[in-house]
């Protein structure tokens, strides 16, 4: 019963919302470029999802439309190029007018591009969407908590530290604070914050430190304990706690944020609680028994701890529908930016390949676990991978759209085509990389999965 329990969830919980995601993206990445090929009169073969073996589809004209047996993909097989099949014999005879290698170098351009750009395209639509439909949710603070002996405590930065600035950007909320910190990657990063009523500025040297101290940088927004969502049927909800409550006063210990009252609730199981709350401008009390659960510390030593059922508040803002598509834009445009910024990393040697590659194992899990918290957080996500899958495409490694692009502005700038033997080798080569990329990847994931 229990292996037939994994089995359901690894197959409804994780393997088809990745394959419905990646299929997606997939299928609006190669109609990119099966639309652009029809439009500069190239012949379409095949328009498969997935690769190789072909499991059933549908002729229709002259094109196979159909769906394959490896779900990590797709293909456009166009008349005329050389692509991931190595198929050679339409190449020795004379160009065709419907083959794509009798075209000239714009439209091979725009039909090699095309699918990166309608991916591109898909994750600014869909932040557009989510943003407009769902508006915006942010943490309404920009004061800190710092841990302990973390890099950030090392820095000289305090709790209750008020960031006003990260390198001359203002911040308003914590998740500017992340995004100036991402923006600025491997960089030196002042801090203008105010620490009891003064102003001051405190620089961060990245140095040789990976990508990943980003978030062991050891701070956090320091939350006011106001109450967001409750779960129903837990004591907070039992005793008329609100969301909009916040609670100033536990027993004699007095509140002044989220981690305080956490830290109280934690260390009082199964006990009554007087709780002091604002509500509209007026204290209130309640008596809240906290939930004896379950728990493990930072060394993976089991406890039991207190716990009500409450979540912070965030703010949550309405966008009008220009607003979402500028903040979709900018989204997907940050994102973009942050790929690039971390491919470079990861070539130069200043980050780990092992921690910077997910593979679909990881993917998998990421998609899965997000899908269970709402469906607007899974569009998200799949905006966010749509962006990945473009900038990923366009890299110029041989096989990828990117290496196909690479050869295209060659022969135009030579004015004549590479030899097909050259076409063949170097496609051949990009395979195999490819190919070792993915057997990396794989195991990758594999001992990130073991290991935890």
């Amino acid at each position: 019963m229990e292996l037939f329990s994994w089995l359901y969830d690894l197959v409804v919980i994780y393997i088809f919302p990745l394959i419905l995601v990646l299929g997606i993206l997939v299928f609006i990445h190669e109609l990119g470029h099966f639309l652009a090929a029809k439009f500069f009169g190239v012949r379409v073969e095949r328009f498969s999802i997935g690769f190789p073996p072909r499991l059933f589809g549908v002729q229709i004209g002259e094109t196979d439309y159909c769906i394959s047996a490896v779900p990590l993909g797709g293909y456009v097989k166009m008349s005329g190029m050389i692509d991931e099949s190595l198929d050679t014999e339409q190449m020795e005879q004379p160009p065709q007018d419907y083959e794509f290698r009798a075209k000239k170098t714009f439209p091979k351009v725009a039909i090699i591009t095309a699918g990166v750009i309608m991916n591109f395209l898909l994750g600014i639509g869909i932040f557009w969407g989510v943003f407009w439909f769902e508006g915006e949710v942010v943490t309404p603070t920009t004061r800190i908590e710092v841990i302990p002996g973390e890099i950030a405590d090392s820095l000289g930065l305090h709790s209750n530290d008020r960031f006003l600035s990260v390198n001359g950007v203002e911040v308003a909320n914590w998740e500017d604070i992340q995004r100036e910190l991402l923006a600025n990657l491997g960089e030196a990063t002042v801090f203008r914050l105010v620490r009891d009523g003064q102003e001051q500025e405190i620089t961060f040297n990245w140095g040789n430190r990976e990508s990943k101290d980003l978030i062991r940088l050891g701070m956090g927004p320091l939350l006011p304990a106001k109450v967001g969502r409750l779960a129903p049927d837990y004591p907070a909800a039992e005793a008329g706690l609100q969301s909009g409550d916040e609670i100033v006063a536990i027993g004699d210990s007095t509140i002044d944020s989220w981690s305080a009252m956490s830290r109280v609730i934690r260390a009082n199981p199964g006990t009554l609680t007087p709780f002091r709350v604002l509500r509209d401008g007026d204290t209130l009390s309640l008596s809240i028994t906290p939930r004896l659960v379950s728990a493990r510390t930072a060394e993976g030593d089991s406890v039991q701890v207190g716990q009500i059922g409450i979540r912070p508040f965030y703010e949550h803002r309405r966008l009008s529908f220009w607003e979402a598509a500028k903040r979709g834009l900018s989204e997907a445009l940050f994102l973009g930016g942050a790929n690039i910024k971390g491919f470079g990393r990861v070539v130069s040697g200043v980050d780990n390949a092992r921690d910077s590659l997910a593979g679909p194992l990881a993917i998998a899990k990421m998609i899965g676990d997000i899908a269970q918290e709402s469906f607007t957080s899974l569009l998200r996500m799949m905006a966010m991978l749509s962006v990945v899958l473009a900038f990923v495409n366009i890299l110029p490694i041989p096989a990828l759209d990117g290496g196909h692009l690479v050869i295209i502005l060659i022969e135009g700038i030579l004015k004549r085509p590479l030899p097909l033997r050259v076409k063949l080798v170097v496609q051949q080569v990009g395979m195999l990389l490819l190919l070792m990329l993915m057997v990396f990847i794989f195991y990758n994931d594999i001992a990130r999965f073991l290991s935890n």
